[in-house]
């Protein structure tokens, strides 16, 4: 049986299109404009369900996340893990031949293999792909401007605009693709530079430091901020930025960047405002992160009554915004820009199309860091969580009391668990560690469900495993961890 109940939405699983002159018009239940991880998700989701869906996608299917963030910079991360691991392995000699065109050769094939694998969910959960550039021409229709020219409308009663985000950079600075970066640049690289300059210690700027330092580059970071990772509880930041200097990357915090000149050969010159006043840096290349904002180009709202605030569409619990039946996911629909905020995001607005009762208690989102260490956080750290007038208490577990963290040659990182010291509430948890970015997940499903502390300490973890140091933070909540010396 078929969608039962929800007869505002046809039955035929197929869209429909009819000519009109020169156009196609297209009818649907649901179109999606934008298939990065919202979007694409909201269209399977929603076929799922037996709805007639659409799906606009002007370039590769993934977005930033499969296309130039989340797969290839991990990708990336992981080969050249192996390579600094290599090199510092204390039973092996010697040093090895880096073949960097067959790095990227394998950063690319994953890439493919993820959008081809989207494009293949989508055909087979029957959701029909229009490529092309999406714009309003009234508030259900939408005209698209095929990739060969031809234009095609599009009506649906119901629109999710998962439209992604675009990256700005500071005034003055431009990527040249050559000595100055984006991270598009930087993913595409055809040669290793000597020296490497970070402007931006945000999550992507760190992750980058350690590719290219892991690649033998020497890597100096500079951030604006007073510490790196500034949206981080700020003990794991300083314990980050210690990992760092430990390993020879330069970090310059409270730091702006003035300008940026070629300097003599084929480097860069960048003038730096410090606390200590003007300084100037040399390197081979700058790479600039820059701060994400939502992508509406083009969109043409005003054919809408669609409403945005400092650039930022106006939207409700259940991400509908101020027009009825449209709908903003992902990126598209501000911060936190995370992959996984989009995928839960994009079944949240189906579910409530769907006529669901969809729930309002707050979702978790970690913020993860994947470089070396790995960097997760969720929830309310301690001072937050006395600002906002809770008692707490705090369990901390250091990874050189894990067995299995000592097996793989780590003896660095810590898991806190911060709680409510009267009803043991998981208020936040904060990990710096080996695969602390699969951990943070053991926090998430506790904090969404009501596990409290006691939950924790009543759960049975696999011996040895990490994911015995949360188990262990929940024992030190109330001084009970075993494999913990306390010193007074």
């Amino acid at each position: 049986m078929r969608n039962a109940g929800f007869t505002n939405f046809s039955t035929d699983k197929d869209t429909s299109a009819e000519e009109h002159g020169d156009m196609t018009i297209n009818k649907c239940d649901l179109l999606v404009i934008g298939g990065g991880p919202g979007g694409y998700t909201a269209a399977i989701r929603a076929a799922q369900k037996g709805l007639q869906i659409i799906l606009v996608e002007r370039g590769p299917l993934g977005g930033t996340c499969l296309n130039r963030g989340c797969v290839p910079t991990k990708t990336l991360l992981e080969d050249t893990f192996m390579i600094s691991r290599v090199r510092n392995c204390h039973f092996m000699r010697g040093d090895m031949k880096i073949n960097l065109k067959r790095i990227a050769g394998h950063k690319d094939l994953v890439v493919e293999g993820s959008c081809s694998w989207v494009q293949n969910l989508l055909a087979e959960n029957g959701v029909t792909l229009l490529r092309g550039e999406a714009s309003f021409s009234g508030p259900k229709t939408v005209t698209i401007k095929r990739q060969g020219g031809e234009l095609e409308e599009v009506t649906a009663p119901k629109i999710i605009l998962a439209t992604g985000a675009v990256t700005i950079y500071d005034a003055g600075l431009h990527a040249d693709g050559e000595r100055i970066w984006s991270t598009d640049d930087a993913l595409s690289v055809k040669s290793i530079p000597r020296s490497l300059a970070v402007i931006g210690a945000g999550n992507r700027g760190v992750e980058f430091a350690s590719i290219y330092h892991n690649l033998g580059t020497k890597v100096v970071i500079i951030e604006k901020e007073k510490r790196i990772l500034p949206r981080m509880y700020w003990e794991l930041a300083d314990r980050y930025k210690r990992t760092l200097l430990d390993r020879q990357i330069k970090v310059l915090t409270h730091t702006t960047v003035l300008a940026a000149h070629p300097s003599n050969g084929n480097g860069v010159i960048l003038t730096l405002e410090t606390a200590k006043g003007r300084q100037e840096v040399r390197v081979d290349r700058v790479l600039m992160t820059g701060v994400r904002r939502p992508a509406y180009h083009g969109i043409n709202f005003e054919a809408t009554d669609l409403v945005s605030s400092d650039g930022i569409l106006e939207y409700g619990p259940n991400l509908e915004t101020k027009v009825k039946g449209i709908y903003v996911v992902g990126d598209a629909a501000g911060p936190p820009y995370l992959a996984h905020k989009a995928i839960v995001q994009g079944m949240m607005a189906v579910n409530h199309i769907l006529g669901k009762d969809t729930a309002q208690q707050p979702l978790f989102y970690p913020n993860c860091v994947y470089g070396n260490p790995e960097v997760a956080t969720v929830g309310l750290t301690e001072d937050e969580a006395l600002e906002s007038g809770r008692s707490t208490k705090v369990g901390e577990f250091h990874f050189i009391g894990n067995g299995r963290s000592g097996t793989i040659g780590n003896d660095q990182g810590l898991v806190m668990i911060v709680s409510d010291s009267k009803t043991m509430e998981v208020l936040g948890v904060h990990m710096i560690g080996p695969q602390v970015t699969e951990l943070i997940s053991l926090a998430c499903l506790a904090m969404q469900n009501g596990i409290d502390v006691s939950g924790i300490k009543k759960t049975v973890f696999a011996h040895p495993t990490l994911a015995e140091t949360f188990f262990e933070a929940a024992l030190a909540t109330d001084g009970e961890a075993i494999h913990l010396i306390i010193n007074d």
